[in-house]
């Protein structure tokens, strides 16, 4: 089960109530941002998966709200991932500036963080199957796991921008985009 959760007394009662994950977890109290150290062991502890849904436009969010104000946002992300917490992407869709095509730019916000581009290829695929419960049946490369790839130009865990640069799309074994020019 997963919650949606901004505040920080429903993230303490969303981890309580032994939550899977949790979206959004951004901490905020009555008088500004209230993290819970005990809260933050415990999410780790338990490895419950937090996805930030950061937007595609993130970076647009500290010309929005200021650059100090997204910065305490983002650094506080960093730490959750150093104490052990186990992030997802993910994002906003559908809600102003959080376009449903543009889901590199929501991985690039983790590479901002401090995640290596092979770490976020890797929460993208093996963690988010894991979180969703269907890590025995895909999210990476394996005998007997359904064949779901994504073919790209260039080398996704040496640099992020090559998701942009798609040439096949296969799920469970069936092509279901091919580009020009890929074989």
């Amino acid at each position: 089960m997963a919650v949606h959760a901004h505040g920080t007394e429903g993230i303490a009662a969303a981890v309580a109530a032994g939550v899977d994950g949790i979206e959004h977890c951004t901490w905020m109290g009555r008088t500004g941002f209230d993290v819970r150290e005990d809260v933050v062991d415990a999410i780790a502890a338990r490895g419950i998966a937090v996805c930030p849904a950061a937007s595609p436009d993130w970076r647009g969010f500290a010309e929005r709200f200021g650059r100090e104000r997204a910065e305490e946002m983002f650094g506080r992300l960093r730490w959750m991932a150093e104490r052990g917490v186990r992030l997802l992407p993910g994002t906003d869709a559908g809600v102003p500036h959080a376009v449903f095509d543009a889901f590199v730019s929501s991985l690039e916000f983790f590479e901002h963080i401090g995640l290596d581009p092979a770490e976020v290829v890797d929460l993208a695929t093996t963690g988010a199957a894991r979180a969703l419960g269907i890590g025995g049946d895909t999210g990476r490369p394996a005998a007997g796991l359904r064949a779901d790839l994504l073919v790209v130009d260039g080398d996704p865990l040496a640099d992020l921008a090559a998701l942009r640069s798609v040439r096949l799309v296969v799920a469970g074994g069936r092509v279901v985009s091919r580009l020009p020019g890929a074989s």
